[in-house]
C-alpha cells in the first residue's frame, strides 16, 4: 500500500511537470483572419442614341470573401480594395471615351460609385450594344496575424478587368443646325434656334428649353431659361423655337454658350432626355449715335438763342420715332423745348436738329455751357430706348440787345393838354432794328407809361405799332400819335417801350423795358390851351398880366403921393 502511494504520486507530479509546457505553449499561440475583395463592374442608365455626349454612371461591387473568421475590424480590410485605380477603354466599340483613368480609392464591401465616365457616341452609330473595358488595380490584405504582438499584414497587388455595356438605341435624336438674334447690346429682342431631329422616331410633347449661363444674357421672364413647346417632331424635321431675350449694356461683341435640354416622350411613350446640345448666342452691336456741327447762337442775358447741331445714326439698325432730348436741367440755361422730332434714319444717315428760344440767365459768366444731348427712339420691334448722352459745349456770346430803337424825329412842345384835339397830336417815329440772329415776327412794340397823366410831359394816343417781319440786321420805322406840354420844350424826356414778338419756333416773347431818349422841340407859337386841369395857372398868370397893362399912371402916382 505504502508502494502503491508512492507511484501515484510519482505518477501526477510527472503529468503536472508534462503539461506545463503544453499551457505556455498555447498561451504564445497567435491567430488570423484571411479572406479577399471580390468586385463587379456595372451600369445604370446605359441606353444613349447616336451623336450623344453623356455620362456613363459606373458601380463596383465589392462581395468580399472571409475564410478565416475574426475581429470585424481585420475582416473589414481583408474585404477593402484600396488605392484602387480605373483604366476605361472603349475595347472594340466605335464609343470615344473621354474619363480614361478614375482613381476610386478604397473600395469597401457593398456597392460603391457612382464613378462619371465621361463618353461620345458619335453620329452614325449603328443601334445595338457595345461593352467598355474596365482594367482595375488595387492593393488588398489576404491575411492578418494578430496575437499579443502588433499585428502582421499580408499584402497583395492585384488587377481584374470588366466588360461594361453600353446600349445605343434607334430613337429620336437632335442636332442644332442654325442659330440668330435680333438683340442689340442694351436692347432686348428674340433668339432662334433651329433643332433637326435626326433619328429615326418621332418625339412628341417635347419641351425645349434654352438657359443663358451668364447675366448678360436672360431668357424670358425668369432671365436664367425659357422653354419652348413642340406636340410632334418627326424623324427628319427642323424646328425653330423662339424665345424672348435681353442683353445687358456689355463691353463687346462676343459668342456665348446657350445650352439646349430636351426634354420628350418616344415612340412607347416612355419620358426621355435629349442628346446635350450646345447652341451659341452672338448679340448685335449696339445701337450708336453721334452729335457733329454744333452751332450755337446763345447770348447772356438773351431769349432768342438757338443750338444747332447734326446727329447720324451710326447703326447697325433703322430707328424711328425717334427725338434728340436735351438731358440736362441747367438753372442759367434753358430753350422753349426739350426735344426735337427727328425723321426715320437708316444707319448711316444723318438729320439735323434746332433747340429755339434758348435763354442764358443775365448772371451767368461763361464763355461755353455744357449740354446734355441724348436720341429717344423705337427700334424694329416698337421697343423705345434712349442712347448714350453726347455732351456738347454751346458758345455764349456777350450781353447785346435783340432790339435797337431809337428816336428818328422831336415832337414840338405845347400841344399836351387835358382833352387833346385830333389836330393836336404830333408824329413820333422809332426806328427799330432787329440785332437778333433769326428773323422775328409780329413784333409790337408799345410805349409804356409809368407815371401819372399830370406828371409826364408827353402822352400818347395811339401806343403800339406792328412790325409783320423783320429779318436780322434789318430795320423800319413805326409811327406813334404824341402831344407834349409846352412846359417841357427844349428838353428831352425817356420814353419806355417794350416789345411782344414771335420768334421763329412761333413761342411768343416780351422784352423787358427799353429806355428811349425823346427831344421835345419849343413851340414855335403859343396856342390856347383848352380850359380845366394845368390850364387854370396859366390863365390866372395872363388875367393878372393884363390887369397890370391896365393900371392908370394916375393910381400909381395917386399910391406914390399917398
Amino acid at each position: 500500500m505504502q508502494y502503491e502511494r508512492y507511484v501515484t504520486s510519482a505518477v501526477i507530479a510527472l503529468l503536472i511537470v508534462s503539461a506545463a509546457p503544453l499551457t505556455a505553449s498555447a498561451l504564445t499561440t497567435n491567430s488570423s483572419v484571411a479572406g479577399h475583395p471580390d468586385l463587379h463592374a456595372s451600369v445604370v442608365d446605359n441606353e444613349f442614341t447616336a451623336g450623344t455626349e453623356a455620362t456613363l454612371d459606373l458601380y463596383l461591387q465589392n462581395d468580399g470573401v472571409i475564410t478565416q473568421g475574426g475581429p470585424a475590424a481585420y475582416q473589414e480590410r481583408v474585404k477593402t480594395a484600396r488605392s484602387t485605380q480605373l483604366s476605361i477603354s472603349s475595347g472594340d466599340s466605335p464609343i470615344t471615351v473621354h474619363t480614361k483613368q478614375y482613381p476610386a480609392g478604397h473600395v469597401g464591401d457593398g456597392t460603391n460609385g457612382p464613378y462619371g465616365i465621361d463618353i461620345t457616341v458619335p453620329e452614325g452609330t449603328d443601334p445595338g450594344t457595345y461593352h467598355l473595358t474596365v482594367h482595375a488595380e488595387y492593393t488588398y490584405t489576404a491575411q492578418v496575424r494578430y496575437g499579443p504582438e502588433q499585428p502582421r499584414y499580408t499584402d497583395y497587388e492585384r488587377d481584374v478587368t470588366f466588360d461594361v455595356p453600353v446600349v445605343v438605341r434607334d430613337r429620336a435624336r437632335f442636332r442644332v443646325v442654325n442659330h440668330s438674334t435680333d438683340a442689340h447690346v442694351n436692347q432686348r429682342g428674340t433668339y432662334s434656334v433651329s433643332i433637326k431631329n435626326v433619328g429615326s422616331e418621332v418625339a412628341t410633347n417635347a419641351d425645349v428649353k434654352a438657359s443663358s449661363q451668364t447675366q448678360a444674357i436672360s431668357f424670358g421672364s425668369t432671365g436664367k431659361s425659357a422653354s419652348a413647346s413642340v406636340d410632334r417632331w418627326e424623324p427628319g424635321e427642323t424646328k425653330t423655337l423662339t424665345y424672348d431675350t435681353a442683353v445687358e449694356d456689355i463691353s463687346g461683341v462676343h459668342n456665348y454658350s446657350v445650352p439646349v435640354n430636351i426634354t420628350f416622350n418616344d415612340a412607347d411613350g416612355v419620358t426621355r432626355h435629349s442628346n446635350r446640345l450646345l447652341s451659341t448666342f452672338r448679340p448685335l452691336p449696339k445701337q450708336t449715335f453721334s452729335v457733329d456741327d454744333v452751332q450755337s447762337t446763345l447770348r447772356i442775358g438773351r431769349s432768342d438763342g438757338t443750338l444747332t447741331g447734326t446727329v447720324t445714326n451710326t447703326g447697325p439698325a433703322p430707328i424711328h420715332d425717334a427725338t434728340v432730348v436735351v438731358q440736362n436741367n441747367l438753372s442759367s440755361l434753358s430753350f422753349d423745348q426739350h426735344s426735337y422730332a427727328l425723321p426715320d434714319l437708316d444707319a448711316g444717315e444723318s438729320t439735323s436738329f434746332s433747340f429755339d428760344g434758348g435763354t442764358v440767365s443775365k448772371t451767368e459768366n461763361a464763355s461755353s455751357l455744357p449740354v446734355e444731348l441724348a436720341v429717344h427712339y423705337d427700334n424694329e420691334h416698337d421697343d423705345a430706348y434712349t442712347s448714350d448722352v453726347h455732351e456738347v459745349h454751346a458758345s455764349v456770346g456777350s450781353y447785346e440787345s435783340l432790339f435797337n430803337i431809337t428816336a428818328v424825329n422831336a415832337i414840338p412842345a405845347g400841344t399836351r393838354g387835358d382833352t387833346p384835339k385830333d389836330s393836336d397830336w404830333s408824329k413820333l417815329t422809332f426806328r427799330v432794328t432787329n440785332n437778333g440772329d433769326t428773323t422775328l415776327h409780329n413784333i409790337k412794340p408799345s410805349v409804356v407809361f409809368d407815371n401819372q397823366y399830370f406828371e409826364r410831359p408827353i402822352e400818347s394816343n395811339y401806343r403800339t405799332s406792328v412790325i409783320t417781319t423783320l429779318e436780322p440786321g434789318e430795320s423800319t420805322n413805326v409811327t406813334y400819335a404824341v402831344s407834349a406840354a409846352g412846359v417841357a420844350g427844349g428838353t428831352t424826356y425817356p420814353l419806355d417801350v417794350v416789345v411782344d414778338y414771335d420768334q421763329p419756333n412761333g413761342v411768343s416773347r416780351t422784352t423787358t423795358s427799353y429806355t428811349v431818349p425823346v427831344r421835345i422841340s419849343q413851340s414855335s407859337s403859343l396856342p390856347l390851351l383848352p380850359l380845366g386841369g394845368g390850364a387854370i395857372i396859366l390863365i390866372g398868370i395872363l388875367l393878372g398880366a393884363f390887369i397890370w397893362k391896365r393900371r392908370s399912371p394916375d393910381e400909381d402916382t395917386d399910391a406914390d403921393e399917398e
